[in-house]
């Protein structure tokens, strides 16, 4: 097995050679350009001063040629640095990962909603979570769609086509990499997109009005008559004005149109050009998987391919993003080039308006499956889980959780099956029983994302998940602690219906009340859970609890353990059957001063 930080380490190191040397030229062609001005400028003196108009406009020509060259080449080059410099960053980032270092990762924080039934208590957005673990989209559809995901469980069909899908792009580094850089384009400046998203959707001005479609022609013959009058003589140089005059009209009746529709389309160039560049990528590979080839020929409908229809409308961007340039002032003054452009913009959004919703829908669709296939690649011995057709089933080997480094991380066995079926974790302070709890829904929940998990093996029914862990007080609203858990298991038993089986992961319940309400309120609460549609785990340090397997067959109790030895506590963190035997809360009171009597 590959030395995943040494492979990666590897590219990053590599890349950063090539951002080196594409400095080197880049900096080769600004001394290009400065040399050929200068080369140029001294025989285009020399003409000026000997009256040789032709040689005037000869080396004119020769020199626009010569810099326009030396320009494109400059951008090329620039465009590639760009790609490596993305490239070495992206590396570096898949060591972090690996590191468990998450800083300066997009964390999704803006996503936690402590009202879902289990993203906030498994750590699913925020920092240090899995969302950084597993997100590499960059488009805000595709970030919506990862999002999307990890919020609601798939079908069994659905998670076994993307475990398909994600192992045959597992392997494909650099393509995946390559998509991820040419969406970071537009993430890194942090574009809006939703003006051209407007765009999309707007009125047509030009195309509905057949005048406004023929006036640039009928202005173009006109202006080139006068012109070309003028030269020859046949009419006064004061009838230059007309052509500006005529034309200043017209622009003048869509300038509230032309600058709307430039505002909304001014980041389109850019956006298009990533966008282009990722369906580019998409093109080129051909799939082995159905699911993956007919998400490449959504990019191709009806011999249409999206690439240059992508790439035709980004020219046309280019052009309006032109407006303030003196150039396109004098030509758009004498041609109207706001409206043959603006008809361009309004024909082509009529024709692919529809199809570029599905293609931007195929980009973010890769973008997820390719963000899943680079935690596989990075994460080789983790396992694809099966989902199990029985309706209540969980059962891991050496089920870890995926946010401990490998080194601290301990993993257990564990398994769980039959309706109405439940798990007592009884244990000491700080043994690590939450932490198994979340051990649990994060594998689950990666599982029913198509992910591969962290376990030697793992099956599980395809169930809904609720937890109940972090509940805080609302002074807001006026909520304590106690009553914000209570509202939380009442929005579990809201749930559990006939539809479709509940794992529950309830951690520590009814903390924030007297114990012997706790124990009650917990107890009455496991047993009405036994006859519902659900079953699961429960953390407790109610050792009274573990009791109740006495008279239930349904309740299996498990625990975690701590060990004293002289001052100190050790923590093994293994998951035992049976109730909790030893306590640390008096020694962990001690340790930080309290006297114990």
């Amino acid at each position: 097995m590959i030395n995943k930080k040494d492979f990666f380490k590897q590219r990053a190191e590599n890349f950063s050679r090539q951002v080196a040397e594409l400095n080197s030229r880049y900096n080769l062609y600004s001394f290009y350009r400065i040399a050929v001005f200068i080369v140029f400028i001294i025989p285009l003196i020399w003409f000026i001063k000997s009256d040789l108009l032709i040689g005037v406009v000869l080396i004119s020509i020769v020199f626009i040629l010569a810099f326009a060259l030396l320009i494109k080449r400059h951008n090329q080059i620039s465009r590639l640095r760009g790609l490596n410099q993305k490239m070495l960053d992206l590396n570096k980032e898949e060591v972090d990962r690996l590191n468990y270092e998450f800083n300066g990762i997009y964390n999704g924080d803006d996503f936690i909603d402590e009202k879902h039934p289990y993203t906030s208590d498994l750590d699913i957005f925020g920092r240090n979570s899995i969302f950084q673990l597993i997100n590499r989209a960059c488009t805000r559809k595709g970030i919506s769609l990862i999002k999307s995901w990890f919020e609601n469980a798939s079908s069994r069909d659905v998670i076994e086509t993307r475990q398909q899908a994600v192992t045959e792009l597992r392997p494909l580094v650099d393509w995946r990499q390559k998509i991820q850089a040419f969406g970071r384009e537009n993430s890194n400046k942090k574009l809006d997109e939703q003006p051209f998203y407007d765009w999309l959707e707007g009125d047509d001005l030009i195309k509905n009005n057949l005048f406004y479609r023929i006036i640039p022609y009928i202005t173009i013959v006109f202006s080139i008559s006068i012109i070309v009058g003028v030269i020859f003589g046949k009419l006064s140089f004061y009838f230059l004005l007309s052509p500006f005059i005529i034309t200043g009209y017209f622009l003048f009746k869509i300038i509230d149109y032309s600058k709307a529709t430039y505002e909304m389309t001014q980041t389109g160039v850019s956006i298009l050009e990533s966008v282009e560049n990722i369906i580019l990528q998409i093109e080129n590979v051909d799939f082995e998987h159905n699911y993956l080839s007919t998400l490449r020929s959504s990019l191709m409908p009806q011999n249409i391919v999206a690439s240059a229809k992508i790439k035709d409308l980004k020219t046309i961007f280019d052009w309006l993003s032109q407006r303030s340039n003196m150039m396109y002032l004098i030509f758009n003054s004498i041609f109207l080039l706001d409206f043959i452009l603006l008809a361009r913009a309004e024909k082509w959004r009529a024709k692919y308006k529809d199809e570029i919703s599905r293609w931007f829908d195929a980009i973010a669709e890769f973008e997820a499956l390719s963000s899943i296939a680079a935690f596989a690649f990075a994460n080789e011995d983790y396992v694809f889980p099966e989902i199990a057709e029985n309706a209540f089933f969980v059962h891991g080997t050496n089920l870890g959780h995926p946010l401990i480094p490998d080194d601290q991380r301990i993993n257990n066995d564990f398994k769980l099956e039959g309706r109405g079926n439940s798990c007592i974790i009884t244990g000491s302070n700080m043994a690590g029983k939450s932490t198994f709890l979340r051990t649990v829904g994060i594998n689950a929940i990666l599982a029913f994302t198509g992910a591969p998990v962290c376990a030697d093996s793992f099956q599980i029914s395809n169930v809904r998940v609720f937890t109940s862990m972090r509940t805080k007080d609302n002074l807001e609203e006026n909520i304590s602690s106690f009553y914000a858990e209570l509202l939380r298991l009442k929005m579990l038993l809201e749930q559990i219906n006939e539809d479709k089986p509940v794992l529950f992961l309830l951690d520590e319940i009814l903390k924030g009340t007297n114990s012997a309400d706790r124990h009650i309120g917990a107890e009455s609460l496991i047993l009405q859970l036994n006859e519902m549609n659900a079953f699961g785990l429960v953390s407790t340090h109610d050792l009274e609890l573990g009791k109740l397997q006495r008279k239930n067959n349904q309740l299996t109790n498990y625990n975690f353990s701590s060990t004293i030895n002289g001052e100190e506590i050790i923590f093994d963190y293994k998951l035992r059957e049976g109730i909790c035997k030893s306590t640390n809360a008096s020694q962990l009171m001690a340790k930080i001063g309290i006297k114990i009597k």
